[in-house]
């Protein structure tokens, strides 16, 4: 009974710290890398550096490697940046609208 109890404090502790530090941090890190995979050409982000910029392209090397974002800091002011240099998407790209249809009428008078 007394080793039950022994044994009951350390594990005890262990869950706590993952709760508490572990679990929060490795979710983060899993939103993070979704947001990353998510992101679209004309979505302003956040860099680490602080910049805030415009996804315009990425580049993806043929022999493999990180994929590059290309970045539109100012008009004409493109960066090259990895994925992890990408802190946060601010707002997604507009969605172009797409012209509405408006209904035909529909007459009930006869036609000759």
């Amino acid at each position: 009974m007394i080793l039950l109890i022994a044994l009951a404090y350390p594990l005890t502790i262990v869950v706590l710290f993952y709760l508490a530090f572990l679990r929060p941090v490795q979710q983060e890190s899993k939103r993070a890398r979704n947001e990353i995979a998510n992101l679209e050409i004309g979505d302003r982000v956040l860099t680490q550096a602080g910049f805030i910029a415009t996804v315009k392209d990425f580049e993806v090397p043929e022999r493999g490697g990180q994929t590059e974002i290309l970045l539109e800091l100012a008009p004409g002011v493109v960066v090259r940046a990895v994925g992890q240099a990408i802190r946060q998407r601010l707002e997604p790209a507009p969605q172009p609208e797409l012209p509405q249809k408006r209904p035909q009428r529909v007459s009930n008078a006869p036609q000759s």
